[in-house]
């Protein structure tokens, strides 16, 4: 498209005249047709005005008296039309019948061959104009085309840009939601989610308070990119104090375009650090504030509605895991006090589920709403355009296709993400059905053969206890396909009459256990702890069998009294 000869660019660019375009006399253009006229006067009229003989007639399409000086007439008439368009060829070929006229009607013996000679100029002058505005409509429509391809192709890399924020944002939301519900320890918890936090805004600094309801104060657990006499100097944060404290006061989020001019600022250490752009939002659970999040670069920044979004999105998630933490510490010392732990902690697993669940199935739903919807939204409208849209390039048209392409992946993906925070056959069909759907999505998407085999007269458990064991499962493939290397597992359910086994083997490489299931959050196996967290919640055992080239099996262990 950008290859285009001169010819064209003259004829794109003719018609379109400047606001005050100079008059046409000043053209250049005009000066060369009067003197091609003036020329063809001179060979028309030969006798009359230079008093010599007429040139040698040339036979032209059979009339014996069409010459070369008449011909010499459809040059001007050609050039107008190029250079002014097809007014400019019309007056041409009118000036040329209005000089021709005078030998039809006084000069020529013969008028009839004269009459033919107007009337070939005249019909070749007629096709030569229509020939010059079709080719000159055909180009404006091209580059028209042309336009309306690069206006698109700019809105689709927008519209592709936004996705892919959005999948890093919904990457983001996911592994803070995986961390919370693996874990009880709150430390644990805010340091993936400052981590993550910081890497998906790309921001320098990421805080993380809680609240002591007690002292009525904000405490630093977690913190990314400050010094350690940052966090000494915003010890005993007041609630209503400095910006953390006015969220945790208000429950809105704040946004602080300059840290060390700021009014509300309280500790000098800020100015200290160089922080100077600060995103905050309230840890929130059931609308009380139990902490608060922070981002902050040493930079100016304007921070985007959909950044405020995310944010608060994580805070309200992490509100969650804050307040289930808090309930089953509490569960945990009144049940030891009155020796009825397995009947209280069962109690807190139906709300710890239960919240941790409703957050899931809302993220899950406004996922399936909003995300994959603007997505289908976008593929109806590359389809549209890639059918209206004439004269596209080879080239436009495979990037739209690697641009379907693209957006398929990221639907499914986006799809992938709202089944894994809420699977809904769980709810419909039951856990047997949910676990072997599992090892079907596993096998399918990460190259792992996954068999399901069930042994026994099948046992219903309650909501809770059903979702907490197929989160087991499913956290123990997870770890099979992220970090064994294996390329086959089983997933076992034997119901008898005293309990109910489920088994989670792969051949995979297997790793060295430590001594203690304590020691396990050291070598990192978190997935793990969260697990072994899950389990006696319910009063399930878990045990993990692993030795290096010899895979890992994962059972859980639930007695029939438990359930």
């Amino acid at each position: 498209m950008n290859n285009r000869s001169e010819v064209e660019e003259l004829l794109l660019a003719s018609p379109q005249k400047p606001d005050r375009a100079p008059p046409f006399w000043r053209s250049k253009h005009f000066w060369a047709i009067v003197i091609l006229f003036i020329i063809g006067i001179l060979l028309h009229y030969p006798q009359q005005i230079l008093r010599i003989s007429s040139p040698t007639a040339l036979t032209f399409i059979g009339s014996q008296g069409f010459s070369a000086e008449r011909i010499f007439f459809l040059i001007p008439i050609f050039y107008a039309g190029f250079a002014f368009g097809l007014i400019g060829g019309v007056v041409s070929l009118l000036s040329s019948v209005i000089i021709m006229l005078p030998r039809v009607t006084i000069v020529s013996s013969d008028r009839a061959d004269a009459v033919l000679d107007i009337a070939v100029i005249t019909a070749i002058g007629v096709m030569l104009n229509l020939w010059l505005e079709g080719h000159r409509r055909e180009l404006g429509r091209r580059e028209q085309a042309f336009q309306t391809l690069e206006v698109a192709k700019h809105e689709i890399q927008q519209y592709v840009q936004a996705v892919e924020n959005n999948e890093k944002a919904l990457a983001t939301i996911n592994a803070v939601c995986l961390v919370a519900s693996q874990s009880l320890d709150l430390r644990k918890v805010l340091d993936t989610t400052v981590e993550r936090v910081r890497d998906a805004m790309d921001l320098d600094v990421a805080l993380a308070f809680l609240l002591n309801e007690e002292k009525q104060e904000l405490e630093l657990i977690a913190y990314r990119g400050v010094s350690l006499e940052f966090v000494w100097g915003l010890q005993g944060l007041k609630v209503g104090e400095g910006f953390n404290g006015t969220v945790a006061q208000t429950g809105e989020p704040l946004l602080v375009a300059n840290a060390s001019s700021d009014p509300r600022l309280t500790r000098e250490v800020v100015k200290q650090e160089g922080i100077l752009t600060q995103l905050v939002v309230p840890l929130k659970s059931k609308e009380k504030v139990v902490g608060t999040l922070s981002v902050a670069g040493h930079y100016a920044r304007v921070f985007k509605e959909e950044e405020i979004d995310l944010l608060t999105t994580i805070g309200r998630q992490v509100g969650v895991a804050i307040e289930n933490s808090r309930l089953y510490e509490q569960a945990r010392r009144h049940a030891e006090e009155q020796k009825e732990l397995q009947e209280i902690l069962r109690y807190y697993l139906r709300q710890v589920t239960r919240a941790q669940e409703e957050e899931r199935q809302r993220i899950a739903q406004e996922l399936h709403d909003d995300t994959i919807q603007d997505l289908v939204l976008l593929l109806h409208n590359i389809d549209r355009f890639s059918s209206t849209a004439d004269f596209l390039p080879p080239q436009e048209i495979l990037f739209l296709e690697e641009l379907r392409q693209r957006i398929h992946v990221i639907s499914d993906e986006v799809r992938r993400f709202t089944q894994d925070l809420r699977p809904s056959i769980l709810d419909d069909l039951g856990l047997l059905p949910a676990l072997e759907w599992l090892a079907q999505d596993v096998s399918k998407h990460f190259d792992i053969i996954v068999n399901f085999s069930s042994i026994g007269q099948e046992r219903h458990f309650d909501p809770e206890t059903r979702l907490t064991l197929f989160r087991i499962v499913q956290e123990a493939l997870r770890n099979v396909w992220k970090h064994s290397g294996a390329t086959e597992a089983q997933i076992k359910v034997e119901f008898t009459d005293k309990k109910t086994t489920f088994t989670v083997v792969d051949n995979g490489k297997g790793f060295e256990l430590p001594e203690r299931v304590e020691d396990l959050a050291q070598a990192g196996k978190l997935g793990l702890v969260g697990m072994q967290e899950r389990a006696q919640l319910i009063g399930a055992q878990l045990k993990v069998q692993s030795q290096p080239g010899k895979g890992t099996t994962v059972t859980i262990e639930l007695p029939n009294l438990a359930g």
